[in-house]
C-alpha cells in the first residue's frame, strides 16, 4: 500500500495537468492558483496533515483519492470534513494541489493549532469586581428561570469534581459527567491544565453554598433548585499543554450542538481561520446555539478565529476601571467586552486562582447569556445576541483602541430586563398525540403530552386513562420534567379478534385532551419475508436505509414490525416500523456516529408475529 502510494504520487501532476486541462475547455480563462498556505505556512499547524472539506453529494471518488496520499484519522460528517496524515515522502503543499483538483472537493487546508487565551496572574487576587461591573447581583433578584440551558464549555475539560462546580454540571440519568473529549473520543472530558475549570467557574460556579466563588449564572432565593436551571457540558479539545488542534476544536463545535448545548463558549484561539472551524461555527449557529469566543490576547486589531467570523460574538477585555485591557485584541469586528484582568475562579483541585485574558472575558458573557436565555426561552439566538450587545455600559478606550461602533461593556442586569419573560407562566395541557395511531394487538405505540409552557420546578403530572383497559393500558400518568414541554408512555395491546378503537384521555388542571388508537387483529397469512439495508458500510455519522417486506400486502391497520440494534451507540433504529395496511414494505432510517479508527459490524433485527429477520451493517470511522 506504501509503495503504491509513492507509485500514485508521481503521477500528482498529471492528474492535476488533465484537471486543469478540463477547466480550460470549459473556460480558457480558468488557471489553478496553488494554495500559497501550503507552499508556505507560518502559522502553528500540525505537521503533515490536512483538512479536507467536501461537498454534499457523492464522496466516493475524494474519499479513495484522500487514502492515496495517506491515512484519514479524523472525520466530522456534520461538516463533511475529514483530517488526513500524509504518508512519509509525500509534502503538504503536493498533496494539496492534488486534492483540490478533485471534483467535490470545497478546500484543503492545514489543521491549525488554537491556543487557551489565559495568562496566570495573581493567585491571591480574591475580590470579584466582574460580577459587581456586569450587575450580576441584580439581575439575580429579578430572574425567574423558565426553562434549564446548558453552556458547552470547550475548552481544556473541567474538573467535576470541584465542590464550587461538581453540582453544576450537565449529568445522564446514571449520574456520569455528560461531556466528550475530542482528543482522545471518549466521555472523559476531566481538566488536566486548569485553564477550563477556570473558565467554568466564572460562567457557573455554584452560588449561596457557603463555598468559593460565585459565577455569573446564576441564582435566586425565591426560585426553589435555582442552581439546576444552568448547566454546564464540558468538551475537552485542548491538550494538558493548552493547544490543540482546530479540526478538534471543530469537531466539540459540532458534538456540543448535536447533544443539546445551548451557548457555547470558547476561550481559545488561532491566528488564521481555517473553512473546517467556520462551518463548524455556522452548524451550530444555524442549529439555534449561541456561540461566544474570546477576542484574543495579542493587543492587536488583527483577528482571532473563531471569535473573527460571524456569527460568532467576540469578547474583548476590560479591567475593574472598565478600561480595555492592554493585552485585549480590539477594533470593529470585537463585538462586547467583559472583565478579564485579575479574575478569581475556580481551579483544579479544590483551588481558586485569578487569571487575566479575554478567556476570562469570553465566560462572563457566556453566563450572562445562560441567565437572559433561562428567564425568557422565547428568544433566538439571533434575538438573545443582540440583546446581550445592545445593552451594554460604557468602557474606556485604551491608548485610542476601541472596539465596534455602539458596543460597549456587558450589563446582564440591564440585558435581562430588556429580554422580558420570566413571568410566572403556569403551563397547561396542550395536546396528545399516538404514534403509530393504528397497530396490531400486542404491540404498543407511544403517547406524547405537549404543555403550552415549560414545566415547573417538581414537574407537571398528567393523568392517563384507556376507555378499554381489556384491550390497550397506559400508565395511571406521565410526569413532564421540570424545564421540558412535553413528555412520552407506551401505550401497551393485547390480541384482538377484530378491529378495536380505544380512546386514550390525558387530563390536568381541569383540561382534558384526546386521541384513538385503533388497535387490529393479526393476519395469519401475512408473514415478516425479509429485511435489507442500503448501503450495506456507511462512514459513521451518516445514515442507512433499512427495508422491511412481507410476504403479502398489509391488512387493515396496518403491520407493526419492531425493530433492535445489537449494538445503538453505533447504530440506532426506531423502536418500530409500521408497513401501511395494503402495502409490502417500509423503510426505517438507522443512524450511526463516529468513533475514529474503529470498524463495526452491527446486525439489525426486525421481528413480527414471532419471525425474526436479521441484516448487518458495517460501521467504519
Amino acid at each position: 500500500m506504501m509503495q503504491w502510494r509513492y507509485t500514485f504520487l508521481g503521477c500528482i501532476s498529471a492528474v492535476v495537468a488533465l484537471q486543469l486541462g478540463w477547466a480550460q475547455v470549459e473556460s480558457e480563462s480558468a488557471v489553478y492558483q496553488p494554495s500559497p498556505d501550503l507552499a508556505r505556512i507560518t502559522v502553528p499547524h500540525v505537521p503533515g496533515e490536512l483538512v479536507v472539506g467536501l461537498e454534499r453529494n457523492d464522496l466516493a471518488l475524494p474519499i479513495e483519492a484522500m487514502e492515496m496520499v495517506g491515512t484519514i484519522v479524523s472525520s466530522n460528517p456534520a461538516i463533511n470534513a475529514f483530517v488526513v496524515r500524509l504518508a512519509p515522502g509525500i509534502s503538504m503543499h503536493s498533496a494539496g494541489e492534488f486534492l483540490r483538483a478533485l471534483p467535490g472537493v470545497r478546500y484543503v487546508e492545514p489543521n491549525y493549532l488554537a491556543f487557551a487565551l489565559a495568562t496566570p496572574n495573581d493567585p491571591n487576587y480574591s475580590q470579584q469586581y466582574g460580577l459587581a461591573r456586569i450587575q450580576a447581583n441584580l439581575a439575580w433578584d429579578i430572574w425567574q428561570p423558565q426553562r434549564v440551558v446548558h453552556i458547552a464549555i470547550i475548552d481544556t475539560g473541567i474538573d467535576s469534581n470541584h465542590p464550587d462546580l461538581t453540582n453544576k454540571m450537565r449529568r445522564h440519568s446514571n449520574g456520569a459527567v455528560y461531556g466528550y473529549n475530542t482528543l482522545n473520543n471518549t466521555t472523559n472530558a476531566l481538566d488536566d491544565n486548569g485553564h477550563g475549570t477556570h473558565c467554568a467557574g466564572i460562567a457557573a460556579a455554584e452560588i449561596n453554598n457557603g463555598i468559593g466563588i460565585a459565577g455569573v449564572a446564576a441564582w435566586n432565593p425565591n426560585v426553589a433548585n435555582s442552581r439546576t436551571f444552568v448547566q454546564l457540558m464540558p468538551v475537552k479539545v485542548l491538550s494538558a499543554s493548552g493547544s490543540g488542534s482546530l479540526d478538534a476544536v471543530a469537531r466539540g463545535i459540532t458534538w456540543a450542538a448535536d447533544n443539546g448545548a445551548h451557548i457555547l463558549s470558547m476561550s481559545l484561539g488561532a491566528g488564521s481561520g481555517a473553512q473546517q472551524l467556520q462551518d463548524a461555527v455556522n452548524y451550530a449557529w444555524n442549529r439555534g446555539c449561541l456561540v461566544v469566543a474570546a477576542a484574543g490576547n495579542s493587543g492587536s486589531s488583527a483577528p482571532m478565529y473563531p471569535a473573527f467570523y460571524t456569527n460568532c460574538i467576540a469578547v474583548a477585555a476590560t479591567d475593574s476601571s472598565d478600561t480595555l485591557a492592554s493585552f485585549s485584541q480590539f477594533g470593529s469586528w470585537v463585538d462586547i467586552a467583559a472583565p478579564g484582568v485579575n479574575v478569581l475562579s475556580t481551579y483544579p483541585n479544590n483551588q481558586y486562582r485569578s487569571l487575566s485574558g479575554t478567556s476570562m472575558a469570553c465566560p462572563h458573557v457566556a453566563g450572562a447569556a445562560a441567565v437572559v436565555w433561562s428567564h425568557n426561552p422565547n428568544l433566538t439566538n439571533a434575538q438573545l445576541r443582540s440583546v446581550l450587545e445592545t445593552n451594554v455600559d460604557p468602557y474606556q478606550p485604551y491608548a485610542g483602541r476601541t472596539i465596534a461602533p455602539n458596543a460597549g461593556r456587558l450589563n446582564v442586569y440591564r440585558a435581562l430586563q430588556a429580554a422580558g419573560g420570566g413571568g410566572p407562566t403556569q403551563p397547561s395541557l396542550s395536546s396528545l398525540s399516538l404514534n403509530p395511531s393504528s397497530v396490531v394487538g400486542g404491540n404498543s405505540s407511544t403517547g406524547t403530552v405537549t404543555l403550552t409552557a415549560p414545566a415547573p420546578t417538581g414537574g407537571f403530572v398528567v393523568n392517563l386513562s384507556s376507555s378499554n383497559t381489556n384491550v390497550a393500558t397506559v400508565p395511571s400518568s406521565v410526569t413532564v420534567p421540570a424545564g421540558a414541554t412535553s413528555a412520552t408512555f407506551t401505550v401497551s395491546t393485547r390480541a384482538v379478534s377484530s378491529t378495536t378503537n380505544v380512546t386514550i384521555t390525558a387530563s390536568a388542571g381541569g383540561v382534558s385532551r384526546q386521541a384513538t388508537l385503533t388497535v387490529n387483529p393479526a393476519s395469519s397469512s401475512v408473514t415478516l419475508q425479509s429485511l435489507t439495508i442500503s448501503p450495506t458500510s456507511v462512514m459513521g455519522g451518516r445514515s442507512a436505509t433499512g427495508t422491511v417486506t412481507l410476504s403479502g400486502p398489509a391488512p387493515a391497520g396496518g403491520v407493526v414490525v419492531q425493530l433492535v440494534s445489537s449494538n445503538p451507540s453505533r447504530a440506532s433504529v426506531p423502536s418500530s416500523v409500521t408497513v401501511p395496511a395494503g402495502a409490502t414494505s417500509a423503510t426505517f432510517t438507522i443512524r450511526t456516529t463516529s468513533v475514529f479508527g474503529n470498524v463495526t459490524g452491527v446486525t439489525i433485527t426486525a421481528t413480527y408475529n414471532g419471525v425474526s429477520r436479521s441484516a448487518v451493517l458495517t460501521v467504519w470511522f
